[in-house]
């Protein structure tokens, strides 16, 4: 019964040491750390550890063969913890990158919709035509006031592009829009094409489409009839 006391003790020693002051128990500075161990900062700083198993070489192999945290081990109420609420927080934190990164296609797909692009302006006066005037409208009315911005292509022409900015808030103000609404230059590329070229592509396709090789409807009818005499 005595073999077994100094071993319980040893192991309550390791609990006390983990669950109450840590390394302060012994009377010795935690050389991993600059705050006063067992302090409010010191705790905090050994719960943002990892949890699991490090990685270590032995015999000259990295065991577990797997890539795993090479930082000191956990404290043991940090490692019940652990433990005992798994997977969270890191379920949390999975949802959290998903999200931001949805976030992002988001805003990016927003900032196309309300770019107004090259095929909006007149090119030779850099005014808006109606589809961009149209397009600018649907910016101003129709966009989720969380998402509303007004984007112009860039000219790669500072002189352009303050064209293109001042016909973009003449319009505005013509709309009798009040509500601030920031216009940026962006660089980008067009994306679409112009009502113009669309429409002349499928009156191509509609030009070229070959004549139907149909019977007529009065040679049709005139089969059915004929059949109907036979059969009568």
């Amino acid at each position: 019964m005595r073999k077994l006391t100094l071993p319980i003790a040893l192991l309550l020693v390791g609990a006390l040491q983990g669950c109450s002051t840590g390394p302060q128990f012994f009377g010795h500075r935690d050389q991993t750390s600059r705050h006063e161990p067992g302090s409010d900062a010191w705790w905090a700083e050994k719960a943002a550890l990892p949890p699991g198993v490090r990685q270590e070489c032995k015999k000259g192999k990295v065991w577990p063969a797997r890539p795993r945290s090479t930082q000191e081990p956990q404290q043991f109420i940090h490692t019940y913890h652990s433990a005992h609420y798994w997977p969270l927080p890191y379920t949390c934190q999975d949802a959290q990158a998903v999200w931001a990164n949805i976030e992002q296609q988001t805003a990016l797909g927003w900032q196309e919709e309300t770019t107004i692009y090259d095929r909006h302006f007149d090119p030779m006066t850099q005014q808006l035509t109606k589809a961009g005037e149209l397009h600018l409208s649907y910016i101003l009315h129709a966009v989720p006031a969380e998402r509303r911005a007004v984007y112009i292509q860039s000219t790669y022409d500072p002189a352009l592009d303050a064209l293109r900015t001042e016909s973009v808030n003449a319009n505005m103000t013509k709309m009798n829009y009040n509500n601030s609404v920031t216009v940026t230059v962006r660089d980008c590329q067009e994306v679409g094409r112009p009502a113009a070229e669309v429409q002349m592509i499928n009156q191509m396709y509609r030009d070229t489409t070959p004549t139907p090789r149909l019977g007529d409807a009065g040679s049709g009818s005139g089969g059915s009839s004929s059949g109907g005499e036979e059969g009568g």
